[in-house]
């Protein structure tokens, strides 16, 4: 099978990336630095330059990133994507220290450029089914999607408008046979926290535990992925509480 990872110098995609290759999977790894994913690339991994300012800025853009795509795997391997994983994300600055040149970037690289290379995807699934059955899609969105909160609503934002838009795609690939996983990480001690607080956090947790969560449920079909699952049950009682109560909560 081969697998399409978009943001593969993220820390849990990377964990991800090493548990695909260990079962034999060919893997295209996609980020802007080629030169640190070719330092730890799994063997026979093929690498390419990718950013969503460059290749995925608008539709004609991101169709020829995929198709580029498509052509590397039918040429080195002789076989369609099989798996498509996202693993893009900007964290911006948060309260108190907002930067208003942030806002739109954040709300670009964590909503706007993935929907649009997932809608050219699913176009393509559409048009060759026979290459569609079996196949998934992974996208890693955030538990900051479940409610818009003082310190992050901008991030927040994008990533609930990920969510819901990967919630319809799943119905609309659905009777393709194409599988489409939501991934709602917590806190994860990556490059994006490190230089803050949350880094301190006894609920952060290291990028191998949600990699591993991430590849039991892509192997389950799961739909959505609280990682680790205890967010699932934190946020059911975050959405609960009112909001008159919510907005004067400065966190």
């Amino acid at each position: 099978m081969a697998i399409l990872i978009l943001g593969a110098t993220s820390e849990i995609a990377r964990k991800n990336a090493e548990i695909f290759a260990s079962r034999g999977e060919h893997l295209i790894l996609a980020a802007r630095d080629v030169t640190q994913l070719e330092t730890w690339a799994p063997e026979d991994a093929q690498c390419v330059r990718y950013s969503a300012e460059e290749n995925l800025r608008d539709v004609q853009q991101a169709e020829t990133a995929w198709l580029q795509c498509v052509e590397i795997a039918q040429k080195k391997w002789d076989e369609p994507i099989r798996g498509v994983y996202l693993a893009q994300g900007f964290l911006p600055a948060e309260a108190p220290n907002w930067r208003l040149e942030e806002i739109g970037p954040s709300i670009f690289r964590n909503f706007t450029s993935l929907a649009i290379f997932l809608e050219v995807i699913a176009q393509w699934f559409e048009t060759h089914p026979e290459k569609a059955k079996k196949s998934w899609i992974t996208v890693i969105s955030s538990v900051a999607g479940e409610r818009g909160r003082y310190s992050n609503y901008p991030y927040g934002a994008a990533k609930a408008g990920l969510t819901a838009y990967l919630s319809g795609l799943r119905a609309r690939l659905f009777p393709l046979g194409v599988h489409v996983l939501t991934v709602k990480p917590g806190l994860v001690k990556t490059r994006m926290i490190e230089n803050r607080a949350q880094a301190d956090s006894f609920t952060a947790v290291f990028p191998s535990l949600v990699a591993d969560d991430i590849d039991r449920a892509v192997r389950r079909r799961q739909n959505v992925l609280y990682s680790p699952v205890w967010w699932g049950f934190v946020m059911f009682f975050v959405r609960m509480i009112p909001e008159w109560c919510f907005k004067r909560m400065k966190w």
